[in-house]
């Protein structure tokens, strides 16, 4: 070998070298690190106030991650090769997570992961890292539960009865004294009612609402805010057109908060408790009359239950010919079917999953990976595509099912 071309070897390593660590300073240099150690100081300084919630600190091995870069700034050093730096940690999330707002277990820990960029409104801020905090720690509190979607809130009862409690929670939670206890006592009743008519799952209630209601409670005492903004934020949920996976995030701070006022010392019975709401009927020493469905439709007016209906009667319709068309599309025909593995990792948008029972749930977009593996759903030309594995598949519908 010449030493000519000996001299160009080395000189091409090092330029590429020299590319590789200009690249990745430059996704480096993309994180705000300031930002970033400041809302993590800013939560070191808050999370060990609310060790009374559950009995254990909130706080604990953080992530803040750049979803587009895989670059992360932790408060904990993940032993991974992370550079330190004005009080944190930077370096690349392994490609085997995907990034997302969760809880992930690395490297023997339990971490709370939270996509950058935190919002600036504080209360969102506090809530959104109070709530993966709380996922961190759940499965050691025996609060885990199953994050399946409902199917019977997908259904125009399921929907009525839902909107209805919600709406009940809502004035309970702005009221005080009787009036208060008497929306929170119609709420029980609406549930209750709706639970007799398409019976249904309170794991989401646990999985999703305790966390979120820990995020509300956390982001409620640090801004000084009222239960009232909370209460809008009931009412803004009644908006939304799925409420299969995501009902708990507007049901589990409402029945946490209302607890608070009734029976303090809820928490230390959730974990045994079948229900949330079960606690709330207990605290409220509620006993239902055996016409149960006379005694719902009476309170129901008090709560537009009329417009309502009617809503709910013209989404029905819409509803059935959007499943009757996703039938069509994803259950005719040929599929990709890929294994389903307790490992996968998903990324979605929980307002948006549709329960396609018996075959399971239609999700418009997202993110799922296992076993080194990842399919990404995405909407290009007002449909559904795929690509694995960094190669296009067109435009072609998708038909994934997991098995």
């Amino acid at each position: 070998m010449s030493l000519r071309f000996e001299i160009q070897r080395v000189l091409f390593f090092l330029l590429v070298f020299l590319l590789s660590s200009a690249t990745l300073n430059a996704e480096q240099a993309s994180i705000d690190r300031d930002a970033a150690s400041k809302a993590l100081t800013e939560w070191n300084n808050v999370c060990d106030k609310y060790t009374f919630l559950w009995g254990k600190t909130l706080c604990g091995p953080t992530l803040l991650v750049d979803p587009s870069i895989h670059w992360v700034v932790s408060n904990t050093d993940p032993g991974a090769g992370f550079e330190k730096g004005d009080g944190v940690y930077i370096g690349r999330l392994p490609e085997q997570f995907t990034p997302a707002n969760t809880s992930i277990t690395w490297r023997g820990r339990e971490w709370a992961m939270i996509l950058l960029l935190l919002p600036d409104d504080p209360f969102v801020r506090f809530a959104l890292l109070a709530h993966e905090s709380f996922h961190r720690i759940q499965p050691g509190l025996g609060l885990s539960a199953s994050d399946a979607p409902d199917p019977s809130l997908d259904t125009e009862p399921g929907r009525v009865w839902l909107r209805l409690e919600l709406r009940a929670l809502a004035r309970a939670l702005r009221s005080e004294g009787s009036a208060a206890r008497e929306s929170a006592v119609d709420a029980t009743i609406f549930r209750t009612y709706r639970d007799r008519l398409c019976p249904g799952t309170e794991q989401m209630e646990k999985q999703a609402g305790l966390a979120e209601y820990t995020g509300v409670f956390v982001a409620l005492r640090e801004t000084g805010d009222i239960n009232s903004r909370e209460a809008c934020a009931i009412e803004a949920f009644e908006d939304s057109n799925a409420f299969a996976r995501s009902f708990g995030y507007a049901v589990g701070p409402a029945l946490g908060l209302l607890l608070d006022r009734y029976a303090p010392e809820w928490r230390k019975r959730a974990s045994s408790a079948p229900s949330l709401d079960s606690l709330l009927i207990s605290a409220l020493n509620v006993h239902f009359a055996r016409d149960l469905e006379r005694l719902a439709r009476e309170r129901a007016p008090m709560y537009g239950y009329r417009a309502v209906l009617s809503a709910e009667d013209e989404r029905e319709q819409r509803q059935q010919a959007f499943l009757s068309r996703l039938r069509k599309e994803f259950l005719d025909g040929p599929i990709l079917e890929f294994p389903s593995a307790p490992e996968m990792r998903r990324n979605f948008n929980p307002q948006t999953l549709v329960p396609l029972p018996p075959h399971g749930t239609y999700y418009p977009n997202g993110t799922f990976a296992a076993n080194c593996k990842r399919v990404v759903v995405y909407l290009e030309g007002g449909r559904n595509c795929w690509k694995s594995g960094g190669r296009e598949e067109g435009l072609k519908p998708l038909r994934v099912r997991a098995t």
